[in-house]
């Protein structure tokens, strides 16, 4: 994995071949432009921008922390597009990803390989989906819906390490804030 360094100023910057994120935590970073076509967000605002102009790109939704995680999978996809997965999944994720992208999910966005130490992964799918980043978007969404295959009720609420039931208060504000969780009837 290639760590990112930040930049305490923009003057060493090639703005030919590279542009600046700036994340949550208001931390600067280079990133060389053709290792960023997979990231939708940033290919949309450099359609309004000339070669060799200075762009930097605010990223109110991605810390540092998870920037490097979304690094780590851009950069082994410079030059070439990651396997569209197939949904909804037909196997173990493990067996339907390559190599490069099983290690990706167990090693950095699962501490330890353990499921229950999930934050990264989360906080990596929020900063894809913010980014635009479809791939990555639907991996992290698939390593989801692997970590929750063939678990019961009580294994998940373990997983997610939820102790007590919802009030009724409680289930009927998520109700109110996502319709969909209403069972439909016929």
């Amino acid at each position: 994995m290639v760590s990112l360094t930040e930049l305490t100023d923009t003057s060493g910057v090639d703005w030919n071949t590279s542009l600046v994120v700036v994340t949550k935590d208001n931390k600067k970073y280079s990133l060389p432009r053709d290792s960023t076509r997979m990231v939708k967000l940033v290919q949309d605002l450099l359609t309004d921008s000339e070669d060799g102009q200075e762009v930097e790109i605010p990223l109110p939704e991605v810390d540092s922390e998870t920037l490097q995680c979304v690094w780590d999978y851009l950069s082994n996809y410079k030059t070439g597009e990651p396997e569209k997965l197939e949904k909804p999944l037909k196997d173990d994720l493990k067996n339907l990803v390559t190599d490069f992208d099983w290690n990706y999910i167990t090693t950095v966005l699962l501490e330890d390989g353990d499921e229950k130490k999930h934050e990264k992964l989360f906080l990596t799918l929020k900063g894809a989906n913010f980014m635009n980043i479809e791939p990555l978007r639907d991996l992290c969404c698939a390593a989801i819906a692997n970590m929750l295959r063939g678990k019961n009720e009580e294994d998940i609420l373990d997983l997610f390490g939820i102790t007590e039931s919802f009030t009724a208060e409680e289930e009927e504000k998520l109700y109110q804030e996502y319709e969909w969780l209403r069972e439909k009837k016929d």
